[in-house]
């Protein structure tokens, strides 16, 4: 099994995707920080992410919640419903393509091209 564990810069731009640029359907070293200098570990997928942060690090609560970034040790606070994407694009290098060959950074600009270019 082959897995990514992007360490990205955290710039993020819309360009052919290439080396750290990944695909919501391949498998990522999870590196939340567990304390002690020790990361989670734990193999997913990254469209499974915000499921893995709820089951596996307790991230539940309104959208509105106030969270910690633990990955590698990040430490940025955000909303509770931006974590995901934040984690997708900064800390896993995800991209999102569509078909027409134009790369996103994030699904919901995706969705918003899909819906304006009608495919």
């Amino acid at each position: 099994m082959q897995f990514c564990n992007y360490s990205g810069s955290g710039v993020s731009d819309s360009s052919t995707p290439g080396p750290g640029r990944h695909h919501p359907d391949e498998t990522f070293q999870c590196m939340w920080d567990c304390g002690h200098g020790l990361h989670c570990n734990a193999l997913i997928h990254g469209y499974n992410l915000p499921a893995h942060l709820r089951e596996a690090h307790g991230i539940r609560g309104s959208d509105n919640t106030r969270v910690w970034c633990l990955w590698k040790s990040c430490n940025r606070e955000f909303n509770k419903e931006n974590l995901s994407r934040h984690v997708e694009e900064v800390h896993m290098g995800i991209v999102y393509e569509c078909g027409c060959g134009s790369t996103y950074t994030r699904r919901d600009t995706l969705n918003k091209h899909k819906l304006k270019m009608q495919h």
